[in-house]
Formats: C-alpha cells, sequence, structure tokens
C-alpha cells in the first residue's frame, strides 16, 4: 500500500456527484456523494449486536448508567464491534425494527430506532451500529465480493480529515494498492478501519462510507450489487441516487414531532 502526496485522483468523486445541487433541502442525497452514472447502487447496514449478557431487556443505556452513579465502566460499549470482550450475537436491522414495530426500508437510518426508544435511549442489551465503519467483519466481507469484480486492479483509498484520528489540518490522506492490503491499512493507528472512498482504477465501482454514519453506500454494475445483496454476510437494500441519506431521512419511522423536539 502506497500513500501519494498528490490528491487529485480524488476529484472524480466530486465531479460525478450532484454535492452541493439541493441546498434548500433538510436532506442529503445518494447522488450527492456517489458518481452518479453506475447501474445500481445499494447501502450496506452496519452491524448491530445483541449483548447476551444483559438479561433486562427494558432497562436502557441511560438508565444503566444512572445506576452506576454516572461512572465510568471500561466495559460500556454503546456502539461498535464488541471483540471478543462480549457474548454477543448479529441481529439485523430488518429484524430489529420487526421487534419493535418499525418499518424496514431503505431510507432507515439509526436514528430510526433510537427516535422510538423510550426517552431516545438504545436498549442496553443492544450494541448500536458503528459510525464511520464497517466492523471487522463485514469488511473483508465486501472486499471479497468486490475482489470478484475488480480482479488485479489497483485501486484508490481516501481518507477525509475526520476519518483519520490525528489529521491536524489534513485535506484527506489517499493510498493506492491492492484490495488484499485494505487490512494492513485499516490496522494502523491513524485510520479507522474503513476508507471514506474506495475505487478502482478503471472506477467501475465506488464505496462510501460517512464518518458520521451507521452504513455503507456502494455503486457499481448491477451484476456487483446484485452479489452484494445476495451476501449473507452482509445486510443491504437497493437504493437510489434520490434515496435521502441524512439521520432524519426516514419520514416512515420517525415523524415530523420527534425530529422537532430533538
Amino acid at each position: 500500500m502506497k500513500q501519494l502526496t498528490d490528491l487529485s485522483p480524488f476529484n472524480w468523486i466530486s465531479e460525478s456527484t450532484d454535492l452541493g445541487l439541493h441546498p434548500e433541502s433538510p436532506w442529503s442525497y445518494l447522488s450527492e456523494f456517489l458518481p452518479n452514472d453506475f447501474a445500481a447502487y445499494c447501502k450496506v447496514f452496519h452491524t448491530i449486536y445483541e449483548d447476551l449478557s444483559v438479561t433486562d431487556r427494558l432497562i436502557t443505556w441511560d438508565e444503566a448508567d444512572r445506576r452506576r452513579g454516572n461512572a465510568q465502566s471500561k466495559d460500556v460499549l454503546v456502539s461498535g464491534d464488541p471483540g471478543e470482550t462480549f457474548d454477543c450475537q448479529r441481529i439485523t436491522w430488518q429484524d430489529l425494527a420487526s421487534a419493535y414495530a418499525l418499518e424496514y426500508h431503505p431510507e432507515m437510518t439509526q436514528d430510526s430506532f433510537t427516535e422510538n426508544f423510550s426517552n431516545g435511549s438504545w436498549p442496553k442489551y443492544l450494541i448500536a451500529p458503528a459510525e464511520g465503519t464497517l466492523d471487522e467483519d463485514e469488511c473483508p466481507r465486501l472486499a471479497e465480493v468486490l475482489e470478484s469484480f475488480t480482479k488485479d486492479q489497483h485501486c484508490f483509498f481516501f481518507y477525509n480529515s475526520l476519518a483519520q484520528r490525528s489529521s491536524g489540518d489534513s485535506g484527506g490522506a489517499l493510498f493506492t494498492g491492492n484490495l488484499s492490503g485494505l487490512d494492513a491499512l485499516s490496522g494502523g493507528e491513524d485510520y479507522y478501519l474503513t476508507p471514506t472512498y474506495w475505487w478502482p482504477d478503471d472506477k467501475s465501482w465506488t464505496v462510501f462510507t460517512d464518518p458520521d454514519y451507521t452504513f455503507t453506500l456502494v455503486g457499481g454494475s448491477q451484476e456487483l450489487i446484485d452479489a452484494i445483496l445476495g451476501n449473507e454476510h452482509l445486510e443491504a437494500v437497493a437504493v437510489e441516487l434520490a434515496t435521502r441519506i441524512t439521520p432524519n431521512s426516514d419520514q416512515i419511522n420517525i415523524k415530523d414531532d420527534q425530529m422537532e423536539t430533538k
């Protein structure tokens, strides 16, 4: 994996999107963040886990924190990859939506759950999806699917300043290499697990993960998107350029009065 000092290879992304086209809208749309000329697109939901050691399904993280007297605990994990510390199992967004009588649809976000949980706090038995990164299982699974559509091409991996642990005034960091080198790059101390954008030399697909969002967006051929949608290890739904992606984009499960009280 080689870091580039010239960031210009990243410019094609902004030149191929609708960024800034909807300044009057309270939402952002997929078309503003991924090139608009792909045949198909999908949204990969970051994994939610159930902590099997928590038997009280009604207690929330906030309530548990109050019971501890607001004491900080190294064992508390509200979101992210639980690793080997917790006795956890994956629960899909679809199953969780069903459990809480919510509609499962492409414009769901983490707020779809948060705004419908008691006092806006997640139940303590749930570990919320990680923001800005696929976890250590999802990332290689997605890379495996992409590999079959990429062959031996070099790929580019761009981290914006928010995706770097210590970015300073950096305008971002750009690397080039093979998909197989992604694990080594992501394992460093300076970067989160997944880049903000990644794409191959021929620009036949693009992956985008906003540092603040709990899902990843992919554009590419219909065959590629179908392969992601059909992968049993990834929870993904088909989306379109007009799909809203901001936290308040779920206008089915989040009512206007809920957003007004935030």
